[in-house]
């Protein structure tokens, strides 16, 4: 059956997603403490029981940098590709329009030109590379879990997005011809590259805030516990690294636009990283009684 599994894939976790917001902010206190650390991770469910089961498909929160380290090199390779093909005529390999029609349909169009392509592909292989580079290089993490299905769901996530990003671009559909030229590049395109890279840029700024907060003035790591971060974005919203993210796949759309697929992957990130941020800004204020109230939840100045 030709159908787009990816579609389906992100309506489903999408739906998964708002059902667990939904009972998290209305039954929660009803629900088994077991239940909610199954959707619950890092400093939210540091109260909830470790049941010994479920404690057997947990790992250090710290393994989400294991995907970053896998696809920086994959996502690289796959821009050196886009490149030969576009700027080079080289033929795609089979194997890749295979894996593409498998997961995205064999009737999709060729609806992206290759120019939004290429910035598309470029961008996002930087925002990987540098979340590599955070999560070894900058991150200090607590000693929480997440549950094997998160890690499953990310290590997919970050792979069904690297076809998505392909998978409805001229060239790399089979029997659509693909021309390239740096004049069809739009202003509009490079300011939304640029906010989307000022986004990932401030995201990093923000994780050095949170690193610090376990550091001391040599940078030896002294404490895991949490603090209330202040500086740069922190100083608007409780949660800068949510906004970012919400702005980077905002842009990443917007450069996408004719995309079918693309949209699906924006509207998942924002539902999940609103959650985040109202899990974050409601601990933050149940934990600190100091905590700022000016500080807004994730729009500066507004909400």
């Amino acid at each position: 059956m030709d159908v787009n599994i990816i579609h389906y894939f992100l309506i489903f976790n999408t739906v998964l997603m708002g059902l667990l917001s939904f009972l998290h902010a209305y039954i929660e206190p009803y629900l088994s403490r077991v239940l909610v650390r199954l959707f619950l991770y890092g400093k939210y469910n540091l109260k909830t029981i470790r049941h010994p089961i479920i404690a057997k498909f947990e790992m250090p929160k710290r393994y989400f940098g294991q995907f970053y380290a896998l696809y920086t090199p994959i996502y690289f390779i796959l821009f050196c590709l886009i490149l030969n093909k576009y700027l080079y005529n080289k033929s795609v390999p089979e194997r890749l329009l295979s894996l593409l029609d498998a997961t995205l349909g064999a009737s999709r169009k060729p609806l992206v030109p290759a120019e939004s392509t290429i910035l598309s592909i470029l961008i996002v292989t930087i925002h990987v590379a540098k979340r590599a580079y955070e999560t070894y290089y900058v991150c200090v993490y607590s000693d929480t879990s997440i549950n094997i299905y998160l890690y499953v769901f990310t290590f997919l996530y970050y792979l069904t997005l690297m076809l998505s990003l392909i998978g409805e671009s001229e060239g790399f559909v089979r029997s659509s011809q693909a021309s390239f030229s740096f004049h069809k590049f739009t202003t509009i395109q490079f300011i939304c590259a640029f906010i989307f890279l000022w986004s990932t840029y401030m995201q990093l700024r923000s994780n050095y805030i949170l690193a610090g907060l376990r550091k001391n003035k040599h940078g030896d790591v002294v404490t895991k516990e949490h603090k209330i971060p202040f500086g740069e974005l922190f100083n608007y919203v409780s949660s800068p690294l949510q906004l970012t993210e919400i702005l980077m796949y905002l842009m990443l759309s917007a450069i996408l636009w004719q995309s079918t697929t693309i949209h699906y992957f924006t509207i998942f990130v924002i539902m999940n990283q609103v959650e985040c941020a109202i899990l974050a800004n409601h601990w933050y204020r149940n934990t600190f009684k100091n905590y700022p109230k000016e500080r807004k939840l994730l729009i500066p100045y507004i909400w």
